[in-house]
């Protein structure tokens, strides 16, 4: 009983040893590794110590001020390129508006003209139809001077619009104007300042041209209705002929060409050869193939040579014949082979054909 509980305690103090033995290596390490990182954290933070005690040298401050003064240029940079853009799109946008204006211009100034074309054609249709009306005998009547509005004014309307479009339009190139002087005189003169200049006096000679011709169409207009216009007293009697009637010409189809596919010859058909399946190309090859081994099989083995004639004793006189070809030759060479079947050309055929 004393030996067998010995023998326990034994067993047990020997795996209490082998799991230290086991144990002790990983733990060293796990202590050297704490202990290097504790050196480390305390070595960074004596150095950041010193760093924040220690003074900045001049190339440190130096590097530090240009950096700010670079990001300051950048800044500024950034502030001149969105101005410039600004002006930029007001630049734009008052061109936009001065070419609204002259299409608007132009556009009242045509239908201006378009009135001023049914007005003459009206009195001339009224000229036409009181000539007609008028009885076909002469009457001698003296003439009387008519003056006044015989013929319709046209409407004033559109000379109105356009002469207020005209001064909005030289208000809104003086107001941009101000504004682009006060802006150059508080920020400074770039190059799209004065381009906004020019275009505000481009506008303004515009709007002035614009009304200066406006006061000189209403002008005329009031000259033209002012003037005499003489009545016609006499007229002579004349026979009227009835104006013969249009004569209405009736459609006729145009003829459409025949069709050039009509007109051409079929061409002539080829024959299609019936298409062979990859099968029987494989087969026909497979069976060209062993015709071939088998009449290289039924060859004999072993070719003979022809046995060389006896060489005649040639005079001394005669020159000497030459060497006969050796039996050896034509060793290795080999003869005419029948050719097989081409399998890709078999296919390229059936492809074309």
């Amino acid at each position: 009983m004393d030996l067998s509980g010995a023998g326990t305690g034994i067993m047990v103090a020997l795996a209490a040893v082998l799991w230290f033995l086991y144990l002790l290596p990983s733990w060293v390490r796990r202590r050297e590794y704490l202990a290097t990182e504790r050196n480390a954290t305390r070595l960074q933070r004596a150095m950041r110590v010193l760093a924040e005690a220690a003074e900045v040298p001049d190339e440190v401050r130096v590097e530090v001020s240009a950096r700010e003064a670079l990001r300051r240029e950048k800044l500024l940079r950034a502030e001149r390129r969105r101005r410039d853009a600004e002006e930029r799109a007001e630049l734009r946008a008052a061109t936009i508006r001065a070419r609204e204006a002259e299409i608007e211009a132009a556009r009242v100034e045509a239908a201006a003209r378009a009135d001023a074309a049914r007005v003459a054609a009206a009195e001339a249709r009224a000229a036409e139809a009181r000539a007609i009306a008028e009885p076909r005998r002469e009457v001698s009547r003296p003439a009387v001077p008519v003056v006044g509005p015989l013929r319709p004014v046209a409407s004033r309307a559109p000379l109105n619009r356009a002469r207020r479009l005209a001064g909005l339009l030289l208000l809104a190139a003086l107001v941009t104007a101000v504004v682009q002087v006060w802006l150059i005189a508080t920020t400074g003169a770039v190059a799209g300042s004065w381009l906004v200049l020019a275009g505000c006096a481009a506008a303004g000679v515009a709007s002035l041209s614009l009304q200066r011709a406006i006061i000189a169409r209403a002008r005329a207009r009031v000259l033209a209705v002012a003037q005499p216009v003489r009545r016609r007293t006499s007229s002579t009697l004349l026979d009227a002929e009835p104006l013969p009637a249009p004569v209405e010409r009736e459609w006729t189809p145009v003829p459409i060409p025949k069709p050039l596919y009509l007109e051409r010859n079929d061409p002539p058909r080829v024959p299609v050869a019936p298409a062979v399946s990859a099968e029987e190309l494989l087969a026909a090859a497979a069976a060209e193939a062993e015709r071939a081994l088998a009449a290289a099989h039924a060859e004999p083995e072993v070719v003979r040579f022809p046995a060389r004639p006896a060489a005649a004793p040639a005079p001394a006189a005669a020159p000497v014949a030459p060497a006969a070809q050796s039996r050896f030759a034509q060793m290795g060479v080999v003869g005419d082979v029948e050719q097989q079947l081409d399998l890709d050309e078999v296919l390229r055929r059936r492809r074309l054909g």
